[in-house]
């Protein structure tokens, strides 16, 4: 088998990993992994279906990658994740150029699906959303950065009333304690110096296999792995974010001091209405906590605007929380009415106009929280990683207290070269809204 292979993944870290999985599947049996379209005779495109948007962006890219069964080399098109999951038969029927559907619970028969296409067949598996982790399975990583993500559990129970990932993605299942730090050796070997902890709800892990929850001992084995140097922590829910868990991060050097906490709101009344086990006074009560015991600490949240009932008190509520800075990074989304859902249903739901307004105001606020905070690192020196070199011939990478993707970067002028995936100690010398600036100041430190 010498077919070539391309894959489109969007969506989430999470699905990222679901994608870089099936290269490693399908590499396995001979595929030979092409970077453009146009080269590639098998596309999948592994989708997200999680709110409008992601749908929408999931349509067009799967139309988008059609065309090549007429334009390129193309022979088989294979939908995959989310999407596929939640609308598997009305994909097959509406896009013709479809030869598979593979629903996000289905994705590691990825080959047996593609044995089946070409024997002739057109192929619609899904519904195995709540599959157990039964072995190791080889992954290709994709990034061509010194980062990893690291899934260590699959699904949710948390039951939000907005969300529909519990009927895409399952019940929380947590990946085997050995599985994940095998995987995360293999990638200590491959090279990679960060790895990003990711799941619907890190805090949770373990509580569904023996009923502890066991984030803190595998954050200190993981911390023994050589080669590791930065382990990063995504996605911990505020109500089981414990004591230990803290001081864990707060004594283990390779553990970024970097926290992202999705707290969704802070009026009481549209957290009750969410379905979030959380209490507006008890985030406040954390965050401080945090802060206390953690000086260094970087927090991060996401935001939900426009929720059903959200009314102007309930929004002041939101600005004014986020107004006393307790987050460094915010992301901020406006809320999305999604079938199948108990908010979808609910009454005095919001105009998109008006979510589009608040959305902007919020995010006005934090621009002024990020460029103030910014500010306050200038003429400071930090360990980056370097990540690559911009089209203008600058460096660039990440501190500590910026996550791939959804931070800000660090941008590094030096008169000497460096090396992608090493650190440098720099000297931030201007700070913008969301980026920095900065120069080398020593060699290579790692």
């Amino acid at each position: 088998m010498n077919k070539t292979l391309g894959i489109v993944s969007l969506g989430c870290a999470k699905n990222q990993v679901d994608s870089e999985v099936m290269l490693g599947l399908l590499k396995d049996k001979g595929y030979k992994i092409v970077n453009r379209s146009i080269d590639a005779e098998v596309i999948i495109v592994n989708t997200c279906g999680f709110i409008e948007t992601a749908k929408e962006e999931s349509l067009n890219a799967i139309l988008e990658q059609a065309k090549f069964k007429k334009h390129g080399k193309c022979k088989t098109l294979v939908v995959a994740g989310c999407l596929a999951e939640r609308y598997n038969k009305e994909l097959l029927e509406q896009i013709p150029e479809i030869d598979a559907i593979v629903g996000s619970g289905d994705y590691m028969k990825i080959a047996s699906v593609l044995d089946e296409v070409n024997e002739g067949e057109r192929v619609c598996k899904y519904g195995s959303i709540n599959q157990t982790f039964t072995g190791h399975l080889p992954r290709v990583v994709s990034s061509s950065k010194p980062t990893a993500y690291l899934k260590i559990a699959e699904g949710c129970d948390n039951r939000c009333t907005y969300c529909i990932i519990p009927s895409l993605r399952g019940e929380y299942r947590s990946k085997p304690l050995n599985y994940v730090l095998d995987e995360a050796k293999n990638l200590a070997r491959q090279g990679f110096k960060e790895l990003i902890l990711v799941a619907q709800d890190i805090t949770r892990y373990g509580q569904d296999s023996n009923g502890q929850y066991d984030l803190n001992l595998l954050l200190r084995e993981l911390c023994k792995i050589e080669g590791v140097k930065w382990i990063r922590l995504l996605y911990a829910y505020p109500d089981r974010i414990t004591k230990e868990l803290i001081n864990t991060i707060a004594t283990e050097d390779k553990i970024c001091k970097y926290l992202d906490i999705p707290i969704q709101h802070i009026s009481q009344k549209i957290l009750t209405s969410m379905n979030r086990t959380s209490n507006s006074s008890d985030i406040v009560r954390l965050v401080k906590y945090i802060r206390e015991k953690i000086p260094a600490i970087v927090l991060r949240t996401s935001l939900i605007v426009g929720f059903p009932g959200e009314s102007e008190e309930d929004f002041k509520e939101l600005e004014d929380f986020l107004e006393e800075g307790y987050f460094d990074h915010v992301g901020i989304f406006t809320y999305s009415r999604e079938e199948g859902t108990t908010a979808a249903l609910m009454d005095m739901q919001i105009a998109h106009e008006i979510k589009l307004e608040r959305q902007q105001k919020l995010y006005a606020i934090q621009k002024r929280i990020s460029k103030r905070l910014n500010r306050k690192r200038m003429g400071q020196s930090c360990d980056i990683l370097i990540e690559g070199l911009d089209s203008d011939g600058v460096y660039y990478g990440r501190s500590y207290g910026e996550t791939l993707e959804s931070d800000g970067l660090v941008y590094v002028l030096s008169n000497i070269d460096l090396q992608v995936g090493s650190f440098y100690k720099v000297r931030i010398n201007k700070a913008y809204e969301y980026d920095l600036l900065g120069e080398v100041e020593d060699n290579e430190l790692s």
